[in-house]
């Protein structure tokens, strides 16, 4: 998920004319959303291609999207429900300021489609004031408890291209240890429980310090190998997985992940 900063341009929203069912936290609900034109079919191809690449014996799969992902294209809605993608991340913020100008637009169409939906914040350790950075996710993300709402994941990996800094920020194990408390705890005490954690092996263990005081977090791990991935200092499961990296030059192609456990193990991740 490293990538360029993520500035989206709307999506059309699908089918259902949705009153302010979900809200930020501290924001009021929003008003009506007007459906835009009626979506193409599904593409038979792409649904083909999404079914075939996900990995055997996990048979329920979904995406992580940002601004990035609509470069070129939006996602196709039709096409993903075909597939089977049955849940959606939509990034919200990353760092002090930034807000994804297309969180709002992304998050009702993935609702609309009918799937379980959850907000992700790209962490900036660089950035300092861990507090302050996920208090401004917080803000921006929707939270109900209507057990279709994600719990949201904490993106945690190395810079993407344009961030001047080293690999772990700049920072040292202890200090990065530190930033990370500091900005999961403030994240778990507004919502009532623990969020996710999406990182990789070789980010996590090199940077933390092979920290293992996460271990019963959920883990979204990114790892693009065919078989299962190797799990950070901690850990001895995966909740999420994400498979393959998206590609903004090509349509239907988005962040893939799979869930581990089937129906049960997503239903753990929405809000009880």
């Amino acid at each position: 998920m490293a990538r360029t900063p993520h500035e989206r341009r709307s999506v059309a929203l699908l089918l259902l004319v949705l009153t302010g069912c979900v809200w930020g936290v501290g924001s009021a609900p929003p008003g009506p959303v007007v459906p835009g034109p009626p979506p193409e079919p599904p593409s038979p191809s792409a649904v083909a291609a999404i079914e075939q690449g996900r990995p055997a014996g996990y048979p329920i799969g979904g995406i992580d999207i940002s601004s990035h992902d609509h470069r070129k294209f939006t996602v196709h809605w039709p096409t993903e429900v075909a597939a089977g993608s049955q849940f959606v991340y939509v990034k919200a913020t990353e760092g002090l300021s930034y807000v994804n100008p297309h969180f709002d637009a992304d998050y009702l169409a993935a609702r609309a489609a009918g799937r379980y939906v959850g907000a992700y914040v790209y962490a900036r350790p660089d950035k300092g004031d861990p507090v302050g950075q996920a208090e401004h996710f917080l803000r921006h993300a929707r939270f109900t408890r209507d057990a279709r709402t994600l719990v949201p994941f904490v993106d945690l990996e190395w810079p993407y291209e344009g961030i001047k800094a080293g690999p772990c920020y700049n920072l040292s194990p202890e200090r990065m240890r530190a930033w990370i408390a500091a900005f999961i705890g403030r994240i778990e005490r507004e919502i009532g429980r623990k969020p996710m954690i999406y990182t990789n092996t070789y980010w996590w263990n090199p940077c933390t310090g092979n920290d293992t005081s996460y271990g019963d977090y959920p883990l979204d791990i990114a790892n693009y190998t065919k078989g299962p991935p190797k799990l950070p200092a901690g850990w001895t499961t995966f909740a999420l997985w994400q498979y393959a990296p998206g590609n903004p030059d090509e349509a239907h192609s988005h962040d893939r992940d799979v869930v581990n456990g089937g129906p049960a193990g997503l239903r753990a991740l929405a809000w009880p």
